[in-house]
This record gives structure tokens, sequence and C-alpha cells, in this order.
């Protein structure tokens, strides 16, 4: 539980204080100020403590704040009567506080994750996953730290880019969306790489022999042999974007197979504790359409061309596939309406 932190005021003495008397010496005369006396003290008015009680209602425990997610950006409209330089200033300075709203909802982020109790933000990735299993922890305080974590990590190598850069940084960022804090990422970002991911995640299921909407527990990776094993955590890692594209072409051949199967389980540990944290906390039909968006990209899971509703009927065969109530489960996730194929 959390608490204000109350203000003592320190009460002055009674009895006088006196002052040496203080002359303004003028042009004509020598005025004399008068001697103050403070007999009586002034008023404290601090606060008693008041504990800070946590809401627990379902969409608060479900859906961080909204400060995780990318402003929106408004861009002026191009006036034909401006000349081209002005227009360009205009945008420029559209993106400046896109940026500049961006990086403050890290640092309001970094605050929030910072106040919640014991100290749980500064505490490993297993002591994090404990306090949600504990319920010290909502699914909403569990996806604000992940993600403060995520984007603090980012923010030096963008601030590099941005000094490169400079205006013409929103040209380049595109290329380089994994370097970028998501509270950053433009529309174009977003769109481009959910596209990216998509594709290599069919891509994906047309080289590997499982056919899975999602990564397993991890059981079923340690029973595989070895050769169909490394296809496997390619496959899974590839299709959650788990590395840059560009390491296609070198895994599992170059890149060490202990790398990729760390990173691969990593992502089933959280996976499993926010699964765990979203039926506790209200269910699927409770989170926000951006909240069911993100959760079903971090699955594995087509969200383009993709009605909300679906996508939570998506998610919610994801998690039964999850606890073997269906084992049908994936099928019916990748025939899904709205999968553009």
């Amino acid at each position: 539980m959390l608490f204000r932190p109350s203000i003592r005021c320190r009460q002055p003495q009674s009895g006088p204080i006196l002052f040496s008397p203080r002359f303004i010496i003028s042009s004509s005369k020598t005025l004399y100020l008068p001697i103050r006396n403070y007999a009586t003290p002034r008023e404290c008015k601090s606060k008693p403590r008041v504990p800070l009680q946590r809401s627990q209602a379902a969409s608060v425990a479900l859906n961080p704040p909204s400060t995780t997610h990318p402003p929106p950006l408004s861009l002026p409209e191009k006036l034909p009567d401006l000349p081209r330089y002005k227009n360009y200033f205009r945008v420029g300075k559209a993106y400046g506080v896109f940026y500049k709203t961006g990086l403050k909802a890290i640092w309001t982020n970094y605050k929030l994750a910072r106040a919640l109790p014991n100290h749980i933000f500064s505490s490993g990735q297993a002591k994090v996953h404990q306090a949600v299993r504990h319920g010290l922890l909502s699914r909403a305080d569990f996806q604000l730290i992940r993600r403060t974590r995520r984007d603090i990590n980012k923010v030096p190598l963008f601030a590099l880019i941005w000094l490169i850069c400079g205006g013409f940084t929103p040209l380049i960022v595109i290329f380089f969306t994994g370097a970028v804090p998501r509270t950053i990422w433009i529309p174009k970002q977003v769109q481009k790489a959910r596209e990216e991911a998509e594709r290599r995640r069919s891509k994906s299921r047309k080289e590997s022999v499982f056919l899975f909407a999602g990564p397993p527990r991890r059981s079923d990776i340690e029973s595989m042999p070895d050769e169909p094993q490394r296809n496997a955590l390619k496959s899974y890692a590839q299709s959650l974007g788990l590395y840059p594209a560009w390491w296609d072409r070198w895994i599992p051949t170059l890149v060490p197979t202990s790398l990729i199967k760390r990173r691969v389980y990593r992502r089933l540990g959280e996976l499993e504790v926010d699964d765990f944290a979203i039926e506790r906390d209200g269910g699927a039909g409770k989170m926000a359409g951006e909240e069911v968006r993100m959760a079903c990209e971090e699955r594995g899971i087509d969200i383009l061309r993709k009605e909300e509703r679906n996508l939570r009927m998506d998610l919610e065969r994801w998690m039964e596939r999850g606890e073997e109530r269906d084992k049908n489960a994936d099928e019916k996730i990748r025939y899904s309406i709205g999968t553009g194929k």
C-alpha cells in the first residue's frame, strides 16, 4: 500500500524576535522601519498521511496507462499559399511535438513503475512474475514494468539517431524501428512493423512443419529431437519477432541456438504470466482495443484486416490452447475471419 509523504512544518519558537532597526535613506529624510514581533506561531498546514487505495476495477487492472502507447500525431494540412519550406517547417514542428510528448511519456511511465510497492521495478524477472501470481501486481502493472524497461533501454540509441539526423529523423527511424521506443513510433512505423511481422510469420509457417498459431510450452520444445528443435526455435523466434529480420539468413547457422532458445523461453514465460493475469483480472473481453491488438501481436497472431471482435476471440482461443481445453484452437485462429489470405 502506498502512502503520500507527509510534510512536517517546524513550529517557530514563541517569544519576541527583534530585528535591529533598518532605515532607508532618501533625498530628504531617514525613514525607520518598525520592529516586528512574531509572538504567535504560524498555523501548520501539513496534511495527515492518507493511504492511496489502488483501484481494482477490471478495466484499470487489465489495461496499463495510455502513456505506454504512442501519442496521437497531428500533421498540419499543406497550405498552397505558403512556400514549400514553411510547410516543411510546420510538419517538422508537429513531429517535434510528437517526439517530445513520447519521451515525456517514458519518464511518466518510469515514475509510475518506480512507485509500485516493494521496489518491484528494480527486481528481476522471476520476482516480477512471482508478484503477479501472488496478486501483488495486476496485469496493468506487469505490462507497465515490461514496456518501461524496454523503452528506457532504447532511449540512448534513439537520442544518437536524433543528434545525427536532426529534422530527418522521421524519415530514418522507419528503417530502425527496433531501435526506437514504442511510445514514439509514428503511425507508419506501427503499420510497417505489423506488415513485416505478418510476412515473416507467413514465411515461417511455410518453411516449418509445425503449424502453431503461437509457441507451445517449454516442455513441448524440450521433447523434440535436436534438428527439429532448432528448426522449431527458429520458426517461433521468427514468427514472434524476437530478432531482427536481417538475421533470417544466419539462423541457425551462425547464431548460437542457445541464444534463440533463451529468447524464446523468456517470451514463453512472459506470455504464461500475462495469460494468467488476463484471466484473473477480468478476461480478454474487458481489455481495450489496442491492448487486444498488442496481446495478439506478442502471441504471433495476425491482426491486420481483422475486426476487434475477431481478435478477442482469437486471443481467448490462444489462451484455451495453452490450457489444453481446445486442441483445435490453432487451426481456428489460423482460419478465423479476416486473415487476409
